[in-house]
């Protein structure tokens, strides 16, 4: 049986959602003992993987390098005080036929199909009966006969937003999965920094979560999507029963 001897120079740390790591050195005679020297446990904390290296051509040794993950503490927190929230804002392409003022658009920058099904074509300049008012900024600057700020434009930017909550348990739970593609008018249990942030009436789809191992304690991470601008259609989505 492998000695465990220790090592000078751990290290470890622990994250925002409180699972602490710990990197132990420990010597092995020979080769064969690499894979068993060390402790099972460590502070509390279990084996998530291990390296070594030889001293010299090995006949000196090993150096076996274990990586330890998990709760220090005898209780587990609870999930709120491990738990990290995220706002992320990003910017997505769609397809010009998805724009909530498309009507206005086409009467006003001369939008046709060339055939039935087809997609949403606009002149090289503005034609004489342009009429309406124009998209989101309500008028068109563009003149009959000018260059159409809309020619080979197929597509518009949407802003896009994701709310992500991580955070850490010891049990995977039996629920992680029932709300997944269920649309919220806000996000659950956000914190008010999140909830205050106006987003006029656009609403939250749940995505499935991200769910890994950190010794014997998982990371869990749940995403919601903000709608387009027309929303998620509501006979397409279920409403989550929470809101």
């Amino acid at each position: 049986m492998a000695e465990n001897t220790i090592l000078e120079g751990a290290s470890g740390g622990r994250d925002e959602n409180m699972i602490s790591s710990f990197s132990v050195s420990y010597y092995a005679k020979s080769i064969g003992e690499v894979t068993t020297v060390g402790e099972a446990r460590f502070q509390g904390l279990i084996e998530q993987g291990r390296t070594w290296q030889a001293l010299n051509d090995g006949t000196d040794g090993w150096i076996v390098t274990v990586n330890y993950k998990g709760y220090t503490e005898d209780d587990e927190p609870d999930p709120e005080e491990t738990e990290q929230w995220n706002l992320g804002f990003d910017f997505s392409e769609e397809p010009i036929e998805s724009h909530p003022k498309l009507k206005a658009i086409k009467e006003t920058y001369g939008g046709y199909y060339e055939e039935p099904g087809g997609p949403l074509k606009f002149p090289e300049f503005m034609p004489k009966e342009s009429k309406g008012k124009g998209g989101l900024s309500g008028k068109s600057k563009a003149k009959p006969g000018e260059k159409n700020p809309m020619f080979g434009n197929a597509t518009y930017a949407v802003m896009t937003a994701r709310v992500t909550r991580t955070w850490s348990s010891k049990q995977i739970p039996k629920n992680a999965i029932n709300d997944i593609g269920k649309v919220y008018s806000s996000i659950p249990d956000a914190p008010d920094a999140i909830a205050e942030v106006d987003f006029g009436s656009r609403t939250w789809m749940a995505m499935p979560p991200k769910i890994s191992q950190n010794g014997d304690v998982w990371r869990i991470e749940n995403e919601w999507l903000l709608s387009p601008p027309s929303g998620w259609v509501e006979e397409v989505y279920e409403k989550a029963s929470k809101q």
